[in-house]
């Protein structure tokens, strides 16, 4: 199989599963789904991941219900991090 024959991977690593995907369910494409990122250091290297309002609209968007028992909870983080964010 090369990436020519799709548009998500997912990887098994020694850190456990890495997901590559081309294009994000209720997000979109690469520049759609970078205005919900942020750049965050990882093992030394600056890496781009989905905010929490971007996982919660990744969530939500197949309707899945594993998909759904995550975005209540996603959306407590994000009042906990606005009440500390408002606190600062």
């Amino acid at each position: 199989m090369t990436l020519k024959a799709g548009l998500n991977f997912t990887l098994t690593t020694e850190g456990g599963a890495l997901d590559l995907m081309g294009e994000v369910a209720g997000l979109g494409d690469y520049e759609a789904v970078k205005a919900y990122a942020e750049e965050v250091e990882l093992y030394d290297y600056q890496v781009w991941v989905l905010t929490v309002e971007g996982l919660i609209r990744f969530k939500e968007a197949p309707g899945r219900p594993k998909d759904l028992q995550l975005p209540p909870e996603l959306k407590a983080l994000q009042v906990l991090r606005a009440a500390s964010q408002e606190e600062e």
